[in-house]
């Protein structure tokens, strides 16, 4: 049973046992649908868990974090950031270097740039946003979080699930569609 806090909102205790119950539920959603072969299941799933957390994250009361969580967490975002970027760049550089021996190591190699780039665009954006605004209008950042987030989204769908250059099953078989940098799937085609 959840624990009311003296200030009739719940516990931060509580709150923090509804973040890890949400984080299981959807790993083991996310794990067996994986497994499955489904991919929506999931998504739904993260994106109800996350209107769950955020609906009793305002339920709390008490004080969740300061000044100094938040300092700490600025620093700590900027070193994570420094360390992925440069991190990410040799790695693809290495695989890109061997993508005789296989050639999926240049796919890796051109999302990992790929991830490199979107994430330090973001990164610039969002300070930019903060280091010009006199006070934190936080439905505005909702909103421009939300569009980026979206906009993202739909790209990234519309490439992935666009069918161009790919590998159709047909009658049992995979038949190219477009031009294909990559060979036929090895698994049975079930169509």
């Amino acid at each position: 049973m959840l624990k009311k806090s003296n200030n009739k909102g719940i516990s931060l205790r509580s709150f923090k046992i509804i973040k890890i119950a949400v984080a299981m539920i959807i790993a083991m959603v996310a794990s067996r649908s994986i497994i499955v072969g489904g991919f929506i299941l999931p998504i739904i799933t993260m994106a109800a868990g996350f209107l769950i957390v955020f609906y009793f994250k305002k339920q709390v009361k008490e004080v969740m974090a300061d000044e100094r969580d938040y300092e700490a967490g600025g620093v700590a975002a900027r070193w994570a950031i420094q360390i992925f970027g440069i991190a990410a760049v040799v790695i693809m550089f290495v695989l890109y270097a061997y993508r005789e021996i296989n050639p999926f190591y240049e796919a890796v190699a051109g999302t990992l740039a790929y991830a490199v780039c979107f994430l330090l665009i973001l990164y610039s954006l969002i300070f930019h946003y903060y280091e010009k605004a006199k006070f934190f209008r936080w439905k505005t950042s909702y909103i421009v979080f939300a569009a980026i987030i979206g906009i993202v989204v739909f790209l990234a769908g519309a490439r992935l699930f666009s069918g161009e250059d790919d590998w159709i099953c047909r009658g049992g078989e995979w038949v190219k569609h477009g031009n294909p940098s990559f060979e036929a799937p090895s698994v049975p085609c079930k169509k």
